[in-house]
């Protein structure tokens, strides 16, 4: 024979004093509980009585002291307002120093150049040394012969030889020319010729690497020809240009990508103030 059905006060009553069958307490979550707390679980687990199932979809809350019911915490909303608080006072010092240091490399860059502190471009070495030397003569028809030998060429590179012939102790300037070329070749030889009508002569002549002035070489009279000047020394393009150009910065090797320091563009104007402005706004803000 079954148990007896028993009310709710009579089955609370059952399990203080011990007397309800463990049936009626495997069917009822709110007797499970309560018997859980008096005797815990590994008796009721000896007496036979399963604890009760809930289906998670349900969303059933296990026991917490409070009938299964969750108590929000007081405390935590509190703690949130105070961890934004905190991200919040961060980012307000945070954004005006990003701001103030993107202004001071802005301003660095136009007054003394990147380039000072940072890889500028590359030079490109010559490829050989250039040398250049001249001589002269005059035959019995007076005609004066003079010769350039150049050594030492770039390829690609534009040259420029400039003469100046004078007679009469350089008195009468018989002729001002020059020649142009670019080069495919490491050497070449130039000549020309001229009437020397009152002797004694003399010549001047320069050569020009990409409107550079690379070698002199003079002469006159009938000495033998010295060279006067060769292989001058060149200013570096990147030395002399240390100031970022922003549009070019992906190709810092390049010396499209720098120009001269104490100068500016549009671009360097429009940085720093826009630096300027966001780091008062920001600071505004912060306070």
């Amino acid at each position: 024979m079954g148990p007896l059905v028993m009310d709710a006060s009579e089955r609370i009553k059952g399990v203080l004093d011990g007397s309800i069958h463990p049936s009626e307490i495997s069917g009822d979550e709110e007797l499970y509980y309560m018997a859980e707390r008096i005797y815990g679980r590994d008796a009721l687990e000896k007496m036979g009585v399963e604890p009760p199932v809930t289906p998670h979809e349900l969303g059933a809350i296990a026991p917490n002291g409070n009938g299964g019911v969750e108590i929000p915490n007081p405390d935590g909303r509190a703690t949130i307002d105070d961890s934004q608080k905190t991200d919040v006072k961060g980012r307000r010092i945070l954004i005006p120093l990003i701001m103030f240091l993107c202004l001071i490399i802005s301003s660095y860059n136009v007054s003394l150049g990147l380039g000072s502190v940072i890889t500028r471009c590359v030079e490109d070495e010559p490829a050989q040394e250039l040398e250049m030397e001249s001589s002269s003569h005059i035959n019995e028809n007076s005609t004066l012969y003079v010769v350039w030998n150049m050594y030492g060429l770039n390829n690609y590179s534009e040259y420029r030889l400039e003469w100046s012939v004078s007679q009469n102790g350089s008195s009468d300037v018989i002729e001002t020319g020059n020649t142009t070329w670019n080069s495919s070749e490491s050497a070449r030889i130039n000549s020309r010729n001229w009437i020397i009508e009152s002797p004694p002569y003399s010549y001047l002549s320069t050569l020009y690497e990409d409107d550079v002035i690379v070698s002199y070489s003079n002469g006159s009279g009938e000495q033998v020809i010295t060279i006067l000047s060769d292989n001058t020394e060149q200013s570096t393009y990147c030395e002399d240009n240390t100031r970022l150009i922003w549009t070019e910065y992906s190709d810092l090797e390049s010396k499209d990508a720098w120009g001269e320091a104490g100068t500016g563009d549009i671009i360097d104007g429009a940085l720093i103030m826009m630096f300027a402005g966001l780091m008062i706004i920001s600071a505004r803000k912060r306070t």
